[in-house]
């Protein structure tokens, strides 16, 4: 009798740790991502990793201050997810950046955050002031925020745009 009731528990044990591992996955893009590839993907990126990417990000921004946005464009990309690749902007994504950092240029800005998920699902987020702080035309803080999402393929990174509607790490947490 001991036995079977042990035999049951143990199978109940099992049944429950694999659906609990399988719920734990969730879907990104393509791909179902668990924690474990998350964990992998940063486990092997190094400081030189998260040196180059915030270079190309705040570097980015640099140039959207000094109002160059030619030079901006230039570094940007979109990420396709069914290839695993960066690919030049389309032309509806440049025109929309382009309209953008004109309609609201960079007076000052402040990374606020950053996070590493996987190869091709990264943010960097800023937080951009589009007018002086002091200007009466525009009521509040005249802020806004822009991510960024660099994506790391075969070692190299390259500096994506992210899309209101891509995952990002704040909606898993």
């Amino acid at each position: 009798m001991m036995k079977k009731i042990f035999t049951i528990v143990a199978f109940a044990v099992v049944l429950i740790t694999y659906s609990s591992c399988t719920s734990c996955s969730k879907k990104r893009g393509e791909q179902i991502i668990g924690p474990s590839a998350e964990m992998r993907f940063r486990q092997s990126l190094s400081k030189t990793d998260t040196l180059e990417m915030l270079t190309l990000a705040d570097r980015c921004m640099q140039l959207l201050n000094k109002r160059d946005i030619d030079a901006a464009i230039d570094m940007l990309h979109e990420y396709d997810a069914k290839e695993g690749k960066a690919v030049s902007l389309s032309s509806e994504t440049e025109k929309r950046l382009r309209h953008q950092f004109a309609m609201f240029p960079v007076f000052k800005y402040e990374r606020d955050y950053y996070s590493f998920m996987l190869e091709g699902l990264n943010d960097v987020r800023f937080k951009v002031w589009f007018a002086e702080e002091k200007n009466p035309e525009v009521n509040g803080e005249p802020v806004t925020k822009f991510m960024f999402n660099p994506i790391r393929i075969d070692g190299e990174w390259y500096l994506c745009v992210k899309d209101r509607g891509q995952d990002s790490d704040e909606n898993y947490r």
